[in-house]
This record gives C-alpha cells, structure tokens and sequence, in this order.
C-alpha cells in the first residue's frame, strides 16, 4: 500500500471511531448499578453451629429493578469473649462467597442462607454479608449479628404430655449436662415447640425456668405435637442445645354437665315416678338414675334417658321398702363426664 492509500485508511478509521463515540449513552457512576444493602440478616444456633438467613435485595442503588444476584459474600470476626471490645473497630477474615441465582418474576422475593460448624467455646463471632448483580460491584454491608459459642446443652429427656380439658401439660427431666458430659455451669431455660396440623414447628411463649410448661387455649379433640430444647446464657446470647423427642398430646372435655335440680319422686300406679329439672348443656347426652334401698349405702344404676327427657318411671316397684333416689347428668365427651348426683330423695313404700 502506497502512502496516499494508507493516509485514506487511516482517515476512515478516525472517523468511525469518532462517531462510534458520540452514539454512546451517559456513563452511570459504578456506585448505582450495585444492590441495596441486606437489612435483615438474622441467626439460629443448634448444637452443630450458626444458621445465618436473609432476603435476596431485590433493587438496585438507582432503584432498579433486579432479576438476579450473581453470589453473596459471608464476612466472619472470631474475638475470644474476654478480648472483645464492644464499639471498637472489628478486623473481619476474608470472605466466604456463595452462589446467588434469579429472583422470582413474581415479586415474592427468595431468602438465601449459609450455615457454620466447628466453633470455638467462649469466642464471640461477628457476621455481615454483601451481595454482587455482576462480577465487578459488591453492595455495601449488611447489618452485623453478634453472639458468643458456648458448648450446647443436652438434649431435655423423658418429656412427657398428660391431658387436661383445652389443655396440655408437659413435663421433662431437668438438664444437667452439657454435650460434652460436663456439668452445666450456667442455669438452664426450657424453650417449648409445638406442631398441630400441618403446621411448621413454632416456639409456643417465652422460655421457661421449671421442667414443666402447661399449653391452655387449646381445642379439644385436636391433636398436638411438642419437642422441648434446653438453652444456656452465655454472654448476651442464649445457646440452644438438641430438642428432645416429639411426643403427642390430644386435649379432651373433663367438664361435666350441671347437676340435676329439684327431684322429685313420687309414687303411681305403674311404679315410682321422677321429675326434674332439666339440664341446659350444649354436649348433654343424658341422664343417669340410680337407685338404692335402706339396707344398702351404694347406689346403683337402673337407668340411663336422653336429653330430651327430664323424667323416668321405675316399673321395678318394690313394696314394703324405703327407695331413695339420684340423677346426674352425662355429656358426649369419651369418656363421658358424669356431674354430681342430685339430692337423693327418698320415698316410703311399706
């Protein structure tokens, strides 16, 4: 190529690169095209270790929308407890980074986490996460979880459930040791889980001192599961051990209907007739007649009616006697709660 041709290339060249110049769009500033900062970062500790979660950002700085995030960043601070210092400046490892993926097209939102074992006792452990849209930006930090590791305590044994009416009570063995075979230094918190349905376990009010929780309100004839966890303060964190066995409960009515008032007893042509007032009652099954003589102390039953009636005609009459009778009230429930007999009435047949 002569000099003229190159000195025409070279010209073409200039201009093209020019031009492709002055198509671009505006730079955007670096800091707008990474995802807002995770606000929700929270922890759960087992007896293996550390369960960190938190929510995919689901935005960028500029307001964006994002479809996905390419991964996370794990930031970890060990300080033995008996170092640390609380406000001082923290020197975080290098990072841990995990995968991210795509954000659903629905707007629900996807929850991410990360877990950790093999801890060391009596250090405290710092954690915050950063997120990437991109290989090239990290978002800013998350907000830090704190806590101290201490050794977990043993699992809560030989829970037991017992029945009440709308109620369940459950008592275990006190917790004495840790998982190492030690003995607890510490007092020990019970914290109980419960289950009905299909339903996910869920802690059911506060942790409690005693080795006993009584769960009221509840709905009888429904069954209910429970496991308990044994949980030690170490520091300002409450370190939970393994959950005991599941055991399984079923409330059930130990409510009996009212007792019968106002008996009456009377003789007629076809025996002795009783009259009472009826019961009001919604699981009213019945009532119960019972019968005794005045050579006897225990009254027996003869008879059983419905909840329509409030009277009854005993056709075994016998004559030359004392009878003395009572009615209680029955209810649906299996087994059937019985009330508190009537006042006995007596009649004269001699």
């Amino acid at each position: 190529m002569n000099y003229r041709g190159f000195t025409a290339v070279s010209a073409i060249l200039l201009i093209t690169l020019l031009s492709g110049c002055g198509k671009k769009t505006p730079l955007v500033p670096p800091q707008k095209l990474v995802p807002v900062s995770i606000s929700d970062l929270h922890y759960t500790l087992d007896e293996y270790g550390v369960a960190l979660k938190w929510s995919y950002p689901t935005k960028m700085e500029n307001g964006d929308v994002l479809q996905a995030i390419e991964s996370f960043e794990i930031y970890r601070a060990a300080i033995p407890e008996e170092e640390f210092c609380r406000g001082c400046p923290v020197q975080f490892e290098e990072p841990v980074e995990i995968g991210g993926g795509r954000l659903p097209a629905s707007g629900d939102g996807r929850a991410a986490a990360y877990t950790e074992g093999n801890l060391q006792n009596g250090y405290r452990y710092l954690y915050k996460v950063r997120s990437r849209a991109g290989w090239w930006y990290s978002s800013g930090d998350s907000n830090v979880v704190s806590f101290v590791w201490g050794v977990p305590p043993k699992a809560p044994q030989e829970l037991q459930v017992e029945a009440g009416d709308r109620s369940l009570v459950l008592s275990w063995a006190p917790v004495t040791e840790n998982i190492k075979e030690k003995p607890l230094e510490h007092s020990v918190l019970y914290q109980v889980y419960r289950r009905s349905g299909k339903e996910d376990f869920a802690a059911r009010g506060k942790p409690v001192q005693e080795p006993g929780f009584i769960d009221a309100g509840l709905i009888n004839a429904e069954p209910y599961s429970y496991k308990v966890l044994a949980l030690v303060a170490y520091g300002d964190t409450l370190q939970a051990g393994a959950a005991s066995q599941e055991v399984s409960g079923v409330p059930r009515d130990l409510s009996p209907p009212p007792q019968p008032q106002h008996l009456v007893v009377v003789a007629i042509p076809a025996g002795v007739k009783l009259v009472w007032q009826a019961v009001a009652g919604d699981d009213l099954a019945g009532y119960r007649i019972y019968r005794r003589d005045e050579d006897t102390v225990l009254a027996l039953l003869i008879a059983e009616v419905g909840p329509d009636q409030n009277e009854y005609i005993d056709q075994t009459r016998v004559n030359g006697r004392k009878l003395f009778y009572t009615v209680t009230s029955f209810d649906t429930a299996q087994p059937v709660n019985e009330s508190l007999p009537s006042e006995e009435e007596v009649i004269d047949l001699r």
